[in-house]
């Protein structure tokens, strides 16, 4: 026996084994058609209010966009650090202002001198804070190009 009539024998074969496959599964087959049009109707209505009403996400994703094409990448991710920056400098004020005895439920509360020294001892702690989160955040923008450098170096190499 030849490649050629090896061929010829799986050739009929799958075509006979089609047609009796094909024979019995007709109507399996379109009932199962039947049935998947029915489920795709269903959730097709049961998610179509989800799918034409915009959603909050929506609007901030388009508003991430807007600040991000207006402003540049740079820009943005400036902007976004400093607001991060500032959030935690007053969370920071706030928990330094209960120690020092300057917020506004401590009794009895600071007056003259003490208040003013108290003052400057916050101005001053808060500026030292802001100088660290700087620092920090240099630190971490430096190593991130450093990987990136580095990344790109192997990718070269590899």
């Amino acid at each position: 026996m030849t490649i050629s009539d090896a061929k010829n024998n799986l050739s009929q074969l799958f075509s006979s084994t089609h047609t009796v496959i094909k024979d019995d599964s007709s109507s399996t087959t379109s009932s199962f058609a039947e049935e998947f049009q029915k489920h795709i109707a269903t959730k097709t209505s049961m998610n179509q209010s989800a799918i034409t009403e915009p959603s909050e996400s929506d609007a901030m994703v388009e508003e991430f966009k807007n600040a991000l094409g207006s402003k540049g990448a740079l820009t943005f991710f400036q902007d976004y650090n400093n607001e991060k920056i500032e959030k935690m400098i007053e969370e920071k004020k706030a928990e330094l202002e209960g120690k020092l005895g300057l917020s506004a439920d401590t009794q009895p509360p600071l007056t003259g001198n003490a208040r003013t020294e108290a003052l400057a001892s916050l101005d001053q702690m808060l500026s030292d804070f802001r100088k660290q989160l700087m620092d920090k955040l240099n630190a971490d923008t430096k190593i991130d190009q450093q990987n990136s450098m580095l990344n790109t170096f192997l990718q070269k190499m590899g």
